[in-house]
């Protein structure tokens, strides 16, 4: 077995048997990674609190070469983000920003930025709006594994500026108004909406905060890219569903 040392955000935690726990982290060197940590539930005060979900670590584990799950043998907390978790609605974001990640990623699929995404989005979290990094956090997820949709021309005639048209979640494209009938399912976008997407597809997370974004242009993207992910997942996302019951206490 190979000895693996990586820094890894908690996403998802669940109990083995008495004592252990399965751990499902993104990795900064190896993307998602599931593993064992044995014995951590028989001492809590002491080990684990480690595997706390949103945790940075840095983590060692056995790399088992016949199985997808292997085995902790070393972490050390890097970052608890202690800030975010002051504020319920935070830690809502947060858990759907971990169950996204986990949903749109593959076991031992690296991408770093997916991690630097998670880093930033966390750290974020204690001080800015939640929909506000959860928009942004859906275009660059979508954009690192290659799901995001297609923006820049009418998928069905090639029409290219298209400042405003309709969005077709089925396709995962953009139509002109001319060809609009051609996807039943598309609805009408505002060139605020799809402006903003494109430049947080093209530039840095830090660039895109500066960018402002008007309560009409939040709730539009959040329509769309809501569609859009419902329709590629097949079902919406289980911490999704729970922030819509809260968002009035916030």
């Amino acid at each position: 077995m190979a000895i693996q040392k990586t820094e890894a955000i908690v996403l998802k935690t669940q109990p083995l048997r008495t004592s252990s726990l399965v751990i499902t982290f993104f990795t900064r060197g190896f993307g998602k990674v599931r593993a064992i940590a044995k014995g951590v539930r028989l001492d809590r005060e002491l080990r684990g609190a480690l595997y706390e979900l949103f945790t940075k670590l840095e983590i060692v584990y056995y790399e088992k070469t016949r199985s997808d799950l292997h085995l902790v043998s070393e972490a050390a907390i890097v970052d608890s983000y202690e800030p975010m978790r002051s504020r319920l609605e935070s830690i809502c974001y947060a858990s759907y920003f971990a169950e996204l990640a986990d949903e749109l990623s593959e076991v031992y699929d690296p991408h770093e930025k997916v991690f630097e995404l998670l880093d930033s989005s966390y750290r974020y979290l204690a001080s800015l709006p939640g929909p506000r990094l959860a928009r942004l956090f859906e275009v660059k997820l979508l954009s690192e594994i290659g799901w995001l949709p297609f923006l820049e021309s009418c998928l069905l005639c090639g029409e290219k500026k298209i400042e405003k048209g309709f969005f077709s979640p089925v396709q995962g494209a953009l139509v002109c108004p001319h060809c609009a009938q051609g996807a039943p399912d598309a609805r009408p976008v505002a060139a605020e909406p799809l402006a903003l997407m494109r430049y947080y597809s093209r530039h840095d997370f830090e660039d895109s905060l500066r960018q402002g974004m008007s309560r009409q242009t939040e709730e539009a993207l959040e329509d769309l890219l809501g569609r859009f992910l419902t329709h590629r997942l097949h079902r919406p996302l289980k911490s999704l569903q729970f922030l819509e019951k809260l968002k009035p206490a916030f």
